[in-house]
């Protein structure tokens, strides 16, 4: 396959670099962007469907929310589904008509999201500075026409863009540096006269962008004297109150835009990777962001989609309430409650845990398929990191399901007999992990102090029994965990303030005695959790010792290299564990129970998902291995060159 930038290159065709000089990470920066791509589907099609089916909602700063969410799911389609198969596949070959129909996409929309923002603000100066003329002013007629020219102003100032570049010869290089087709990227390729292109882009920026940003500030300047002419101090806070959202907005939609506009034209100096990145910060943040921030700050969008999505509320809340007033219980179902204190913001908690989630499957997925198809990791460290990754799906796959369900559907009752076998899952696959991670430091101490026997100490039959005896050990500490919690009666209810069923809040909830359950819980984790540090700690003990020793700089540098990984693996997973631990135990009248929870997920959902990245990215032999797997077509461009 012929290099992408051989001079004879089709004229026809373009090649989309991605980001230069992170080439190895793309795979990695494809994590987040896949996440903000989820987020921005996810949260935008939700603020549509909300104004939609709300007639509460169908006001002019709601409609022009709508508009703006429209634009952002177009805009973020325009862009992210040729970005992930860049980052994921290197498949950079695009069409000149397929690239300058994407250029005119993303800066037309740019440039409509740029207007809806100014309509958006002086729909703020209107109900601040005319709320009695509000309804009259903006009338559906006018919201209708704002958007229609909107559209044809954005439409019509990109138009000649693409006719422009049309007209340029291309006889040095058809390679983009970068990963999109963004106007003045493309017009840097030419070898023609371009600065007909810089002086339109130019010109159309100022038209667009310096217009409405002087005309959102001359909005903002009349909010602001209305404001403070107000007598009332709750007043003027109640009115700054509504364009908190509308200023949020601007600066994150703005701020990268501003950047990426002037860095392209005047910032010579400033590292290329940087440009890209915050050209793709630009695309990125605003779509995924502009949902939570108006969700967060706005009542009424966040009331509604609390009773949107949680239709079954009433008959949960009628059930909560009944088990509240009455001193017997059936202990055949329980209540998860969520993160208490937070109920009203549990669907944007969702996103950040449905993100977390969809990383942790794909990246450990991904860890496990190249381990098992790539004979080069056929080696014990990497038998070690399969059994950890195995252990992470299981242990995130056990809670995160059950709780989006409370999150997005109220879906908050669970059987007692489901409450105890999550339980199980979830304390013995911690048990396990923390397991896996002390034969991982056995296998760095192994292969850093006896690296010639390393092979014959660590053999796969050995390996297996280890495996076997880690799960083995948490399954046999945990199985009374499960009896001890169904032997208690319970009278204090049945609400649960947790996401999942951990061993402690579900004890809380009896009227019997509950030292014993206390004190075996204690022991487990002392037993599980204290072993393993001592192990940890007496291996890294030798490892350093052995390391010391080494006559050469470069020696130690290597074998200190070998084990950052699981140093950070380590710190992961035990942080929060720990906090979480002493917090349920010690805790109970100083740390808040939002805090409680939080921390209790984060223990749950950060390990799982930072463990597949923090190998990736440095691990040589499995960063090597996931490019050559998924940019296979790149060993075959380099030999062409």
């Amino acid at each position: 396959m012929e290099s992408p930038n051989h001079t004879n290159l089709d004229p026809s065709l373009f090649f989309l670099l991605g980001i230069p000089g992170l080439e190895q990470f793309h795979l990695w920066l494809s994590l987040p962007v896949f996440c903000l791509g989820t987020a921005t589907i996810v949260g935008n099609i939700i603020i549509l469907v909300v104004v939609a089916t709300e007639p509460a909602l169908h006001k002019p700063v709601y409609l022009f929310l709508c508009m703006l969410s429209t634009i952002d799911l177009a805009a973020s389609f325009s862009t992210v589904p040729k970005l992930l198969a860049i980052l994921w596949c290197g498949a950079g070959h695009i069409s000149a008509s397929a690239c300058l129909a994407q250029m005119f996409f993303i800066h037309a929309f740019c440039m409509m999201e740029s207007t809806v923002l100014l309509a958006m603000a002086f729909d703020r100066y209107v109900a601040i500075c005319h709320p009695l003329r509000y309804t009259t002013i903006l009338t559906d007629t006018i919201i209708a026409r704002v958007g229609v020219v909107a559209m044809v102003r954005g439409s019509m100032l990109m138009l000649p863009c693409p006719f422009l570049i049309g007209r340029l010869n291309f006889c040095q290089s058809h390679v983009i540096p970068h990963t999109y087709c963004e106007h003045m990227a493309v017009v840097k390729l030419a070898c023609g006269d371009t600065r007909p292109n810089r002086v339109y882009g130019l010109t159309a920026a100022l038209l667009v962008i310096g217009v409405d940003l002087f005309c959102i500030a001359l909005s903002y300047a009349f909010i602001a004297r209305a404001v403070f002419r107000l007598s009332s101090h709750e007043a003027r806070s109640k009115a700054l109150g509504t364009c908190g959202s509308h200023v949020c907005v601007i600066l994150i939609s703005y701020t990268p835009a501003l950047f990426s506009f002037f860095t392209h034209r005047f910032g010579h100096h400033v590292p290329l990777h940087i440009h890209i990145l915050l050209a793709n910060v630009y695309l990125l943040f605003p779509p995924a962001l502009n949902p939570m921030v108006y969700g967060v700050k706005t009542k009424e969008i966040r009331e509604r989609v609390v009773r949107v999505f949680q239709r079954g509320q009433e008959t949960g809340v009628k059930m909560i309430m009944l088990t509240l007033n009455t001193t017997e219980l059936n202990p055949t179902s329980l209540i998860l409650n969520g993160v208490p204190g937070l109920e009203d913001i549990h669907i944007w908690i969702s996103f950040p845990f449905c993100s977390m989630y969809i990383v942790a499957v794909v990246g450990n997925c991904g860890l496990l398929y190249l381990i098992r198809y790539e004979e080069s990791l056929h080696k014990p460290m990497y038998y070690f990191l399969a059994m950890l990754s195995l252990t992470d799906l299981v242990m995130c796959s056990s809670t995160i399901p059950k709780a989006l369900c409370i999150f997005w559907f109220h879906l908050k009752k669970i059987s007692f007999d489901e409450c105890l076998v999550q339980m199980f899952f979830i304390h013995t696959f911690t048990g396990m992990e923390s397991g896996v991670l002390m034969l991982m430091a056995l296998d760095r101490y192994v292969a850093i102090c006896y690296p010639l026997r390393y092979s014959t100490i660590l053999t796969n039959p050995v390996i297996a029994k280890v495996g076997l005896v880690t799960f083995l050990r948490g399954v046999m500490l945990i199985i009374p965990f499960t009896f001890l919690t169904k032997r208690l009666p319970y009278c204090r209810g049945n609400i649960i303030y947790h996401t999942y069923c951990d061993h402690m809040s579900v004890a809380k909830l009896s009227c019997g005695n509950i030292k014993v359950n206390a004190i075996y819980g204690l022991m487990v984790a002392l037993l599980i959790g204290g072993f393993d540090i001592l192990c940890i700690t007496i291996s890294y003990s030798m490892i350093l010792r052995a390391v010391v020793s080494l006559s050469s700089a470069d020696a130690r540098q290597k074998a200190f290299s070998t084990c950052t990984a699981h140093i950070c693996a380590i710190v992961f997973s035990y942080s929060p564990a720990f906090f979480s631990f002493f917090s349920h135990r010690f805790g109970g009248h100083t740390v808040p129970p939002s805090c409680h929870i939080i921390v209790a997920n984060i223990y749950l959902l950060l390990p799982p998902t930072m463990n597949p990245v923090v190998y990736g990215v440095k691990t040589k032999q499995i960063r090597d291995c996931v490019i050559r797997i998924l940019s296979g077509s790149k060993d075959t461009k380099s030999r062409s060159i």
